[in-house]
């Protein structure tokens, strides 16, 4: 049956998975795994509790499979899943520790910083290692990384992005666009840095 499975949708693979049939839960395992590892260590940047929330991510499937509408396409709900338990832990790591490190001039305010850098195309055609974009992105604001790892990353419509944030589609639109602009900044700041 694992072969046949491989020729189904994800939805009707989760139908098979509601009916009791376990190789359909080893199946979506086998999707999934990687992008939402992927997505989970992206915004908590640390690779064991990345790991422990996916853990996390499939047994809240297992435990939930019977509230799942095939009204909604399974990734958003699935990620719909792992953002939540991100969101959780994001919020217990703030209450711990709360430092802000935003640049600010004499009078306490956030600098607004210029760029006065290339354009983003001419920064993706340097030759910049994969590690150093991923980098960047880790150090954006929880809610920037978030919208961009699905956007660009998971390549999620931006509806589907609304569904799994729970934020308004403008909201979606302004982080994303928001976090490529901090991340050409980070970017072209470590080029400028990196020349002799």
């Amino acid at each position: 049956m694992p072969s046949e499975l491989s020729r189904l949708s994800d939805e009707e693979v989760m139908a098979l998975f509601q009916a009791e049939e376990q190789a359909a839960f080893d199946e979506l395992v086998r999707r999934y795994k990687d992008r939402l590892f992927l997505f989970i260590v992206q915004m908590v940047k640390d690779r064991a509790l990345a790991q422990d929330m996916l853990q996390e991510t499939f047994i809240r499937l297992w435990r939930h499979k019977l509230k799942y509408r095939q009204i909604a396409r399974f990734s958003t709900w699935i990620f719909t899943i792992a953002g939540n338990l991100v969101r959780s832990e994001m919020r217990r790591q703030a209450r711990e520790m709360r430092v802000d490190l935003t640049p600010r001039d004499s009078d306490d305010r956030p600098m607004e910083l210029p760029d006065p850098g290339p354009a983003v195309d001419a920064l993706v055609h340097r030759n910049m290692r994969v590690e150093e974009v991923h980098a960047a992105i880790a150090r954006l604001p929880e809610e920037f990384r978030e919208a961009l790892v699905l956007r660009e990353i998971e390549e999620l419509s931006y509806e589907e992005i609304v569904e799994i944030t729970g934020v308004p589609l403008g909201t979606v639109k302004s982080r994303i666009n928001r976090a490529r602009a901090r991340l050409v900044q980070m970017l072209q700041k470590q080029i400028k840095d990196e020349r002799p």
